[in-house]
């Protein structure tokens, strides 16, 4: 019924693609997760389910990228420390997409959800965790070298939650606050949706008025969600964080399902 009320009224599938993606940078800038709400968003708009995938990308990049801007230039992201993360998350992208052409990924979405379920329960039980810094229990060079290739090889092999799972293993591994942990994130999610989009754009999957109505929306939401961080820090994030991780499991569980 909305998909063909937009599509007789252009001006005001715009307007709310505009909204949308203000929606998805604010809420993807504190605790990642503005997928959940940009892709259902562009599905309305009736484009092709790869070209959905490609416009979303191409905004979340812009909303991605003025959030890490916020959180370099208020000395949250230090590039020397999250350099391994991104050139291990690149050699891991480009094993993850050599192997998704010759190994099939569904078996994924029997083990995602579970391992979600369990990032939820164990950050329900420690409350305190990433409220205040913690001690790290391994080093930081070593955690962005293991964990950039794992994170970077399953973004690109799965994907779904791949920012939650950046987040959790930031908090827990390094002792980083939520605040931090969501600054590094930001940074490593970047790199993916670059490396995504390239393909995209490459195989001209990217609508662009679409595209740019949101990523005007999602630049606004991405400075926004930014500043909301650095003035309220981990107690915004932390329950942000644990609302996108439980919409995460019931609609994986869900798709799971039927």
């Amino acid at each position: 019924m909305l998909a063909l009320f937009f599509s007789q009224h252009y001006y005001i599938l715009l307007l709310f693609l505009l909204f949308m993606g203000f929606l998805s940078g604010f809420v993807d800038a504190i605790a990642g997760g503005g997928g959940l709400i940009s892709i259902p968003a562009l599905l309305y708009t009736g484009l092709p389910i790869t070209q959905v995938f490609g416009t979303n990308k191409f905004q979340s990049s812009i909303g991605t990228a003025m959030a890490v801007r916020n959180y370099y230039k208020n000395g949250l992201i230090n590039l020397n420390t999250v350099w391994r993360g991104l050139l291990f998350g690149f050699i891991g992208a480009v094993i993850g997409v050599i192997t998704i052409n010759h190994i099939s990924n569904k078996f994924m979405q029997y083990i995602v959800p579970f391992l979600m379920l369990l990032v939820f329960i164990f950050n329900l039980l420690n409350k305190q965790l990433g409220i205040h810094t913690g001690k790290p229990k391994m080093s930081t060079p070593l955690f962005f070298a293991l964990f950039g290739f794992i994170l970077g090889f399953y973004d690109a092999f799965f994907g779904p939650g791949t920012g939650n799972f950046w987040i959790i293993a930031i908090v827990y591994f390094l002792g980083y606050t939520y605040l931090n942990a969501s600054g590094y994130a930001k940074v490593l999610n970047l790199k993916s949706n670059l490396f995504s989009l390239v393909g995209f754009l490459i195989y001209g999957k990217v609508q662009f008025a679409f595209g740019i109505a949101m990523s005007i929306g999602s630049f606004a939401g991405g400075w926004c969600g930014a500043q909301q961080v650095i003035l309220k820090g981990s107690k915004l994030v932390r329950p942000v964080f644990m609302v996108i991780v439980f919409i995460n499991i019931v609609m994986s569980f869900y798709q799971l399902l039927n």
